[in-house]
């Protein structure tokens, strides 16, 4: 029974430590994986220096459970009288978390379109005229639409890219109409200067676009927002402007979660910014920050591709 027993630990999937009055007597090849050590150096010493972590060491004299983070690892640990056994649940946990980060992150995707549909809604049931009630149905129409193929588009139903090429402009009249209700309510217009075309999906770049204009109308101080595009040897580039307190730190903002100071009393999730960059990666792009004189611009690069050929005499990248 023993060798039988001996072979089935050399090939089991979990870690086996097995020691006597302090000292290993056993290691199968998963346990010195976890624990980073060579089987034939570590036989025969003492649990502290062949584990060489005193939590371990503990866990072996007094037993029972514990998750415990070593060797940039977390292990879940099992201790009985003369065996320790390791299970490696680092990849659980990643993916665990990876699944929570898209749940926010498409919440928040959501989140805007679904508040200006609502917003339409609202003036439909209140009453509008036969013109504008066949534009709002429109506008909810094309929204609609837009939310289909974010749907379709999840992970778990790639669909070949929709990189096409368009021209900018396209993006402006629905962003105007559907931003028309948080406009009106801060009293701010945009101002437009986006002459140019890229190769993008546009479905992407509405959104990344209506994240940052959804930004500069809660977090702006002045009336004006500022929408400007050009381009330089690397491509194409697209800056959003508000006017306020420039801003110090803008690659932290981007990273999901985090918030600026100015954002303390405005309800939020921290995530608008890490999403904008993740859609300006899909089509090979950038997303940045930087601060103005009297406020701050957040914009969007595009490569050089079917949208766009290099222009040297075109507008640089801002500095």
């Amino acid at each position: 029974m023993e060798p039988l027993l001996q072979m089935a630990w050399e090939v089991a999937r979990e870690g086996v430590v097995v020691h006597a009055e302090g000292r290993v007597v056993y290691l199968n090849p998963v346990a010195a994986q976890l624990l980073e050590v060579e089987r034939d150096k570590v036989l025969g010493r003492s649990l502290l220096l062949a584990l060489r972590d005193h939590k371990l060491e503990a866990l072996c004299r007094v037993g029972g459970e514990a998750t415990l983070e070593t060797r940039n690892r977390t292990l879940w640990i099992k201790a009985v009288p003369g065996v320790l056994l390791l299970w490696d649940k680092t990849e659980e946990l990643q993916r665990a978390e990876a699944l929570e980060e898209s749940s926010r992150v498409l919440a928040h995707e959501f989140r805007t379109p679904v508040a200006g549909m609502l917003s339409l809604l609202e003036a439909l049931q209140n009453g509008l005229s036969e013109s504008e009630a066949q534009e709002a149905l429109q506008m909810l129409y094309q929204e609609t639409h837009r939310l289909r193929r974010l749907v379709e588009d999840l992970p778990l139903n790639r669909r070949p890219s929709q990189n096409r090429t368009f021209a900018l402009e396209e993006l402006q009249g629905r962003l105007e109409r559907f931003l028309a209700p948080q406009l009106a309510q801060k009293s701010a217009w945009i101002r437009w200067q986006i002459p140019h075309t890229v190769w993008a999906n546009p479905d992407a770049v509405y959104q990344a676009l209506l994240n940052l204009l959804d930004n500069a109308i809660k977090y702006g101080t002045g009336s004006e927002i500022v929408v400007e595009s050009g381009q330089n040897n690397q491509g194409v580039w697209l800056e959003v402007r508000n006017q306020g307190q420039p801003l110090a730190d803008f690659e932290r903002l981007f990273i999901a979660g985090q918030r600026g100071m100015h954002a303390a009393n405005v309800r939020g999730t921290g995530l608008g910014l890490a999403l904008v960059r993740r859609l300006a990666a899909g089509w090979g792009g950038t997303a940045y920050g930087r601060a103005l004189e009297d406020g701050n611009a957040f914009g969007l690069t595009f490569p050089i591709g079917a949208g766009a050929t290099p222009d040297h005499s075109a507008t640089q990248v801002p500095a």
